[in-house]
């Protein structure tokens, strides 16, 4: 009887230990795919710390040259700022200087350029503004056709960078002579891709990158042209990260900058 019982307790032993090898490799796979599944979120925190902990020492949001404006954030009344006259044009006068040497660098790397557009008044950008959507309608388009084509190119009255006088449309003289209404296809002259690559080194952005990502916080089409200051550190910072003026100043404020 002894042998029988024996026999018949032996599967019983070795079903269990089955069972409890199983249960342990099961909570083992539990416990990793937490840890997999947290980890995102743990790299997104430590990313999102060592990004507050690099800005530009000292800048805050609320700099001079960090101004945002935009669809979203428009100016009810002119800025008051000090203007100085460049090629017939007007900038804020703390950019005059910055703009010499970026256009006397590109001059000396063999492109001449155009300053074709620097401050606008916002009684001018509403000059500007319906002038174009005058011009999609006479191509066909209706009225609401015609003022979402114009939004997606220009800025609303109010809502331009050019308000600012830190905002300039500079294009290399071949860029220009071959699209003169200024066009994104400008960037394939070596003389506007040698301007995008150097904005930073003289504290401007290309302000309207062409990701999608981009376009969305921005609101505006990619525009090879439009240069805006930032300053260096900022500009050198903001391209290094791929940053829109409007990414850059949410993550300073995030960081209570």
């Amino acid at each position: 009887m002894k042998k029988t019982v024996g026999h018949v307790k032996m599967p019983y032993i070795f079903v269990i230990l089955i069972l409890v090898i199983i249960v342990g490799i099961l909570t083992v796979r539990h416990f990793d795919n937490q840890e997999k599944s947290a980890s995102p979120d743990v790299k997104k925190s430590t990313s999102t710390a060592k990004s507050k902990n690099t800005f530009p020492k000292g800048v805050k949001s609320t700099d001079w040259d960090l101004v945002l404006v935009n669809k979203k954030q428009p100016l009810s009344a002119e800025l008051n700022f000090n203007k100085v006259t460049v090629d017939d044009k007007q900038i804020d006068t703390r950019i005059e200087q910055p703009l010499a040497n970026f256009r006397q660098a590109a001059q000396k790397a063999g492109y001449a350029t155009t300053l074709v557009s620097g401050y606008r008044s916002i009684a001018y950008q509403k000059q500007i503004f319906d002038n174009s959507v005058a011009q999609y309608e006479a191509n066909g388009l209706s009225a609401t056709e015609a003022k979402n084509k114009t939004a997606l190119v220009i800025q609303t009255p109010g809502a331009s960078e050019h308000h600012t006088g830190l905002a300039v449309d500079l294009a290399g003289d071949d860029a220009l002579a071959a699209y003169p209404a200024l066009q994104a296809e400008m960037d394939q002259y070596a003389s506007q891709k040698w301007l995008i690559q150097h904005a930073p080194d003289y504290g401007f952005v290309l302000r309207f990158l062409s990701d999608a990502k981009s376009i969305q916080q921005t609101g505006i089409d990619y525009e090879s042209w439009h240069f805006r200051y930032v300053g260096v550190a900022n500009a050198k910072y903001m391209t290094q990260h791929h940053l829109t003026l409007e990414a850059y100043v949410a993550a300073l404020k995030n960081a209570n900058r």
